[in-house]
């Protein structure tokens, strides 16, 4: 299985970590770790997740960006190279 490290923006909303966690696990994801700081804006929550899956991480992103709260997300692979995925148009 490969481990997937993201960093995770997304609005300061109740269930914006409860919608977060079931997408992941849907998609066949294990949750290996979280971690959740308020932003550097006060209404924006920085979220690190660690996920494991033989799956392809971009399926996990792409279905995560459909959360209309969640802003950008960056992806670092195993190599510690970080990419970033996509930014929401707002």
């Amino acid at each position: 299985m490969t481990l997937h490290h993201l960093k995770i923006t997304a609005s300061d909303h109740v269930m914006v970590v409860e919608r977060l966690l079931q997408v992941t696990r849907y998609r066949g994801f294990r949750l290996c770790g979280l971690s959740m700081l308020p932003g550097e804006q006060n209404d924006l929550l920085d979220i690190q997740l660690s996920v494991e899956s033989d799956r392809s991480i971009e399926n996990l992103t792409k279905q995560l960006l459909k959360i209309i709260d969640i802003e950008q997300i960056k992806v670092e692979d195993q190599g510690l190279q970080t990419y970033q995925v996509s930014e929401a148009l707002n």
